[in-house]
């Protein structure tokens, strides 16, 4: 049994991982806003959100008008952080208009039609690309269904490492000096959640999975002006374009959403 005091500090941890993670997800209104906001109409829409996370994409949907919004994600359902943000803001009258599941596309229950389907920096971790995609398709039944998703960066991007490293430097260093420098836990994320994935990758999953694409933006390399600098430097048979491609933006569609 916990002590007095160890039960304190289990609450402060606690307190603290909520206001840390609340304040979090409030940062990704610009972001969203801007590979988003101009492709979406979420007013009384019923949206559902691949790879949710803690909530940022919710967070941005409810203040947006939606209708309903669902949350599926494999790693938190916990809707403390999202109920936190609302009641910051003077929305807590918005929780019940939003739901947070644990799985992933393939796994989950009937959820009934959706609207649109939203997924903000996850493809780039997802196995299975053209499983997940194909498994899109009974959760857009109607008309006009649309699938918008944003990815980046991709694995072989100069920040494609997702580590407190430099540009490109996880194709440049050895893996050895590369793991000398971060922490376990970001390692395990390096080697065991990223997918590799460029952008000829990702849209043969978009055709294998019979997904139509209505339209495709990409998003240059941050670092692409130092790249001719860098470049002689990266293993043999790496792709200038996958290289100097840092993220993904498109619109698709099912046959029977057009």
């Amino acid at each position: 049994m916990l002590g007095p005091r160890e039960k304190e500090a289990d609450l402060a941890v606690d307190e603290k991982m909520l206001r840390e993670v609340t304040a979090y997800i409030q940062q990704w209104d610009e972001h969203l806003d801007t590979w988003f906001g101009d492709k979406v109409e979420l007013a009384g829409k019923r949206l559902l959100v691949i790879g949710s996370g803690w909530g940022s994409e919710i967070l941005w949907a409810l203040k947006r008008g939606v209708g309903h919004v669902t949350g599926i994600d494999p790693r938190s359902d916990d809707r403390a952080f999202v109920e936190q943000a609302l009641a910051e803001q003077g929305l807590s009258q918005l929780s019940d208009r939003f739901a947070l599941l644990l799985g992933t596309a393939p796994t989950a229950p009937d959820l009934g039609g959706f609207d649109l389907i939203l997924s903000n920096n996850v493809f780039e971790h997802v196995e299975g690309l053209a499983t997940n995609l194909a498994a899109l398709g009974r959760f857009l039944p109607d008309k006009g269904g649309r699938i918008h998703i944003f990815t980046d960066p991709l694995f072989y991007a100069s920040k494609g490492h997702h580590l407190p490293i430099g540009a490109w430097e996880h194709l440049t260093q050895t893996q050895a000096a590369v793991r000398e420098r971060v922490n376990p836990r970001q390692w395990r994320e390096y080697r065991n959640g990223l997918n590799g994935m460029t952008i000829t990758s990702f849209l043969g999953a978009v055709r294998e999975a019979g997904l139509i694409l209505l339209a495709l933006g990409i998003r240059p390399d941050p670092d692409i002006e130092t790249y001719v600098a860098t470049a002689k430097q990266f293993p043999p048979g790496l792709k200038p374009m996958d290289l100097c491609l840092s993220g993904i933006s498109c619109t698709l569609a099912f046959p029977h959403n057009i």
